[in-house]
Parts: C-alpha cells; structure tokens; sequence
C-alpha cells in the first residue's frame, strides 16, 4: 500500500475528557492512548493529537480541501520533510471561499513556517516567520489568542510540527515600511522627512570575505545595507531593537499629511517669539520636523481604542541611537528620551484602521508640536534682568519689601570657561539688604519679581508669556547664605523656612542640577539644549556643571496662558543680618540671587 495511502488511514485522537464518561470507555481511551504516545505527549484538553504528519493531517480533513488543494498546486507538500518541524497555518473551506485567488501564490507560502511552534509560544508579541518573509503576529485580547487580526480556533499536533486552525484567511498585507513608501503626493512630506535620515552603509556583517589586497586588508563581497540615523533602535550594547523597515519588528505609523505638518510647523514657529522672546530659526524648524518623525512610530500595534481621543499618552519609540564618530571611527550609542502622544491632541481616524504584517497604521487629522518641545526651558540670570532694566522697569518688575538697596554683585563665583565655542559662565549676583526699620523691629523682608526673558542677542526684555501647564520650577542663589526662605510661585507656598546654609549648596548657582534626582527624568534634562556633558568631560571634569537649569524647588503650573510671579521672602535675615563685611561677596548674609528656570514637564503639552 503506498505511504501516503497509509498515512491518510490513521486515526485522530481528539483528547477531551468528556469522551471517557463510562469506566469502559475511560479503559478504551487511555489503551488507546497508551498505543500511540506517552503521558508527556498531552498538551492541553483542547489539543488534537494526530498520529501522522502534517500532509496527511490535512488531506485527510474534508473541512480543509482547499488548503489542501492550493498547498500541493504549490509543492508546499513537497518541500514539507518528515523529520523536521513546522508550523502551518491553516483556513477551513468556508473562510477559503471568500478569499482572493490572484494571491494564492503569496497565500500558499504564507501558510507554512519552517519553524515548530508550540501552542505554549503563543504570547502576545511572538512573530510566526513564514516562507514569504513575513512574520504572522500573535496578539492576545480577553484571554484569547489571535493570528494578525484572528481568532485561534483550533490546534492540532502532528507528528512533524503543529497546524492552527484560524477563522479566516489572513490578507497578505504590506508591511508598515511598504504602505510607508507607497503614500501619495498628499503625505509626500512624511515621506520625505522619514527619507532625509536614510542612508545606504556597507554591511560588514552580512558581507562574504572575498580575499585579501596587496596590503593585508580583507575585501568583501559587499553588501550594502539601508539604516535611518534617526530612528533606527538599539540596546545600549548595540543589538537591534527597532526598526521600521524590518518585519521582524512590530509597528503603529501615524500618517500627517502635507497641510497637518505645515500647519503644526507653523504654529510652532509663531510660538516661539511669544513664548521664548526671539526669533525663530532654522534649527527650530528642523527640531520639530525631527519631533514629528519620532513621534509617528511606535514600536507596538495599537488598537483603535489606544488612539481614540479618550486613551492615555502613551510614549513611542525610545531605546538607544547609534552616533558614528566618524574622526575617530567609533560607534557609540546614545540613549533616546521616547516622543510622548497625546491622543486626545494627536486624534486620528480610528474607525480606519490600516491593518499590515507588521503592525497597523492611522491617518492623522490633527497634529502639533507639544509645547514641550517648541520650549526647551526658558531661564534668566537676575544680573542680566537688572542689568538691562530702567529705573522705571525696576519699580514695576520687583517689589521689595524691608529689602533695599538692590544692586548687582559680579563674580560672586569665579566664572566658568568650559570652550572657546560656549558662552562663558558669569556668576554675578543681585543682592539686597534688610532695612533699618526691618532690623530694628526684625521685620519679614520679601521681593516679588514677574517672569522676565532676557535677550542676549539684542540686550532687551520682554515679559514672560507662556502657555497655561505644568513646569518644573529650578532656581540658584550663592551657597551657603546664613538665613531661611520661603519661595511661592503665584503666591502659593512652595518652600518654607528653608535654611539656606544647611541646604545652600543644593542651590549653587545653576549648578545644582548635578545632583542625582529621580525627577529629572534623564541625564540630559538640566542642560542646555544640543548640550552633552559627556561630549566635553575629558575637557573639563566640572563640563556636568555647566548652564544646568539649577536645583529643583518643585513641579508648578501656570493656570493660564500668561506670566507668572516668583516670591522670595526670609523671616529671619533681618536680625541675622551683618554689615562687616559690606556688600562683598563675603557677606552672607544679604540676599544673592543668581537665576530661576522654568522648563516644561511632558505633560505640559
């Protein structure tokens, strides 16, 4: 009798436990199941356990003559060895009816993997990689198990590997990189901003030694490679994370067209001279564009009710990003801070939903540019405030009480040089100093000041105007100062009593930022922007010092879109106050004030 012919006579056992209700019956089964396999072999109640394999399984089933049918018209049985193991992925006659015929081809290799997964593997984000090069996903949802969009319905063990029954046939979809390419003129701007960071790199890795040149180098059968310098993802050890063009990767893509990205561009560019007191630039133009390629990939598939305008933010890729130094021909990677969406801001087209073999994709119909990142920080340094000020300008910006006597102190600290290319640090300070009356009856002595920016370039103030959220709020005095503050922000009470020469060191100039703290959020955020200490400390070891926003007084909102106060007050350097020293940076007992900062948390959006 021919072997196929023999195959296809052997029985299924299907091993369910409501089979065996009667003790005979009970005997029957487990004799049965004795002949053909041991204990070790039961999977789970719902397991089919097929005494043959693959092929004949499927022959054998009449639910399955489609399948059959397309995968011997492909020679998938062919190429299909007893010995080794495969996953097979398979549709019943009904869901084949609907299906379409012009991808049989594409159908057939998307059917099969080469590789045995066991139904224990099926945990939501395994990747089933079939002969057509793509990977089938697993998801799970309320404890069921999907292929790409659906449902496991059935599971059969097979003496060469395991076939899935699945409730319908699986489209061959584009993968997020191919839709990606294929957008129209309306996201040609998408397009090419995602481009403008691609790059063609030999392959050392994947390249074939060919020989050796007369000078002892290795030559290669070159393989050149394509790698996006802004987005591609690593391990901080280098080992691949994410990326966009594999299929080895999930993905969700949100798609802005041409007119959103102009109109957030835009918007964000007028900000800037509201908000920041300059100009805007290229370099901010180019920031944002940049944003907008970060934030428009995340590395996970999201259903429709993780963007929907009530979901939570959520954050999109992070990891490590190599930097190729090449004057020196190394390859370090730099940890990346992951955009955060906002989905009641960033709102997309739910209900059309683009399902792909890697991951899924929405069209945008909102986009912009959070206010975290049109502002960096803003910070201004009170000798430069006061410096710049008229008399008229002092009375209206600073309200002193029981302080007099307000002037500008220079190199309260020796100032700082760390390149000839950064601005040099100045540690000059304002201060102030108790009045008689305040003395004589130990009075609270207390300024006010409203939010001021500061232009370098031009010399001129304007008033702070900032949109209504949540700040981190940093400030500096000289160190060590001999009395107590208190600090409110809009005249809520930030810090109280706060003796300044216990603590005073914490608000070191700008430069307590250095601490380590948990709310800083990543190494980089007390800095100036496009700043890496690391890229300067063999330089100078004090590098981690330079600019940084100062020490933290707390986290702060602006209620409105506008500006805000800060208040300083001490109840007790009115009798703690000394003039033998003058009004030297020796006196300690004055008021020094350096600087405050405001720099937007992600929330601020």
């Amino acid at each position: 009798m021919p072997e196929k012919q023999t195959r296809n006579m052997k029985r299924e056992i299907v091993m369910y436990a409501s089979s065996c209700l009667v003790l005979a019956s009970l005997i029957s089964c487990q004799d049965t199941w004795d002949e053909h396999y041991s204990a070790a072999d039961i999977v789970s109640e719902d397991m089919i356990i097929w005494n043959g394999d693959i092929e004949s399984y499927i022959k054998a089933q009449s639910d399955l003559s489609t399948v059959s049918d397309l995968l011997e018209a492909q020679g998938i049985f062919d190429s299909t060895d007893q010995t080794n193991g495969y996953t097979y992925i398979v549709f019943n006659n009904d869901a084949m009816a609907g299906r379409d015929t012009s991808y049989d081809v594409e159908l057939a290799m998307n059917m099969v993997s080469d590789i045995s997964v066991s139904p224990s593997k099926l945990e939501d984000g395994l990747g089933i990689y079939t002969r057509l090069g793509k990977n089938i996903w697993i998801y799970e949802k309320d404890s069921t198990v999907y292929f790409d969009d659906y449902k496991l319905t059935k599971k059969v063990k097979a003496d060469n590997g395991y076939i899935y029954y699945i409730e319908n046939v699986i489209p061959i979809r584009q993968s997020v990189y191919d839709m990606l390419k294929g957008l129209g003129d309306d996201y040609s701007e998408f397009v090419s901003l995602v481009q403008r960071y691609e790059e063609s790199y030999f392959d050392k890795e994947n390249s074939t030694p060919a020989g050796v040149d007369a000078m002892g180098n290795t030559t290669y059968d070159s393989t050149m490679s394509v790698r996006n310098t802004l987005m591609d993802r690593y391990t901080s050890d280098g080992l691949k994370l994410w990326n966009m063009r594999s299929e080895d990767f999930v993905s969700t893509m949100f798609i802005p067209s041409n007119d959103l990205i102009d109109q957030a561009i835009e918007s964000a560019l007028d900000s800037i001279p509201v908000w920041l007191g300059r100009a805007a630039t290229d370099d901010d133009r180019t920031k944002f564009e940049k944003w907008i390629v970060r934030a428009c990939f995340v590395n996970k598939r999201l259903s429709a009710e993780m963007v929907s305008a009530t979901a939570a933010d959520f954050d999109c890729v992070g990891g490590y990003q190599l930097v190729i130094d090449e004057t020196q021909d190394a390859e370090t990677y730099e940890s990346i801070e992951a955009a955060r969406w906002r989905p009641s801001v960033q709102t997309v087209n739910a209900s059309n939903r683009i399902a792909l073999s890697n991951g899924a994709a929405y069209y945008l119909t909102n986009l912009k540019i959070p206010n975290h990142v049109v502002i960096y920080r803003v910070k201004s340094k009170f000798y430069e405030l006061w410096g710049a000020m008229t008399d008229t300008q002092k009375e209206k910006y600073f309200r002193w009480t029981n302080w007099i006597s307000p002037q500008i102190l220079n190199d309260a600290q020796t100032e700082f040089t760390l390149s000839e290319t950064l601005p040099t640090m100045y540690y000059h300070v304002l201060t102030a100093i108790p009045s008689d009356e305040a003395i004589a009856d130990s009075l609270v002595c207390s300024v006010t000041y409203d939010g001021l920016l500061y232009n370098s370039t031009t010399g001129k103030l304007t008033e702070a105007h900032l949109p209504a959220g949540e700040y981190y709020l940093r400030m500096g005095f000289k160190h060590s100062l001999r009395y107590s503050i208190n600090i409110l922000f809009n005249d809520s009470v930030l810090v109280e009593d706060m003796l300044l020469y216990a603590q005073g060191s914490n608000f070191h100039f700008d430069r307590g930022s250095v601490s380590e703290m948990t709310y800083y959020g990543s190494s980089s955020i007390g800095y100036p922007e496009g700043y890496d200490w690391e890229d300067w400390i063999e330089t100078n070891e004090k590098a981690v010092a330079y600019d940084t926003d100062g020490y933290q007084v707390a986290i702060v909102t602006i209620p409105g879109n506008g500006n805000f106060t800060i208040t300083i007050e001490s109840e007790d350097d009115s009798y703690l106050y000394d003039p033998t020293s003058g009004r030297t940076k020796n006196n300690v007992t004055q008021l020094m004030m350096y600087h405050w900062c405001l720099r937007p948390t992600s929330n601020n959006y």
